[in-house]
């Protein structure tokens, strides 16, 4: 029952839920996750970390990138409730328009919107912008 509780407790948050939705049936990186929520990066990655230690999702590393997907494992003892939540959130206006946002991000090449300190943040319009200290 801990375990159980611990993953509702997990999807109990947009921007976690958000994160669950983008990459069931895709493997997307920090950056483009990042792009995606407009959340700073490491608030990102405070959400991919609580969901990849409850076991949510697997993280894979490639070079300096970071990448995640929705943990198949999980989806196959997790069945039922993966299946509620998807099918509970498919028609969300906000999924929706995180779908159509998230075509726009995987468009931008990784190396853009993976920069160090002076990075290119997205605009929702799809362009980059340069930020400078």
């Amino acid at each position: 029952m801990k375990d159980t509780l611990n993953v509702i407790k997990i999807l109990a948050e947009e921007s976690r839920l958000r994160i669950f939705m983008a990459l069931h049936d895709r493997e997307l990186c920090v950056c483009q996750i990042v792009a995606l929520l407009g959340l700073a990066a490491s608030t990102t990655s405070k959400h991919l970390a609580l969901m990849y230690q409850t076991g949510i999702i697997d993280q894979r590393k490639d070079g300096r990138w970071a990448y995640y997907s929705v943990s198949s494992d999980w989806c196959k003892s997790n069945a039922k409730l993966n299946d509620w939540v998807l099918g509970e959130l498919k028609g969300s206006v906000r999924v929706l328009a995180d779908a159509e946002r998230l075509e726009e991000v995987l468009k931008m090449p990784v190396e853009l919107l993976c920069q160090p300190l002076d990075q290119c943040f997205p605009e929702k319009n799809g362009k980059a912008n340069r930020v400078r200290k």
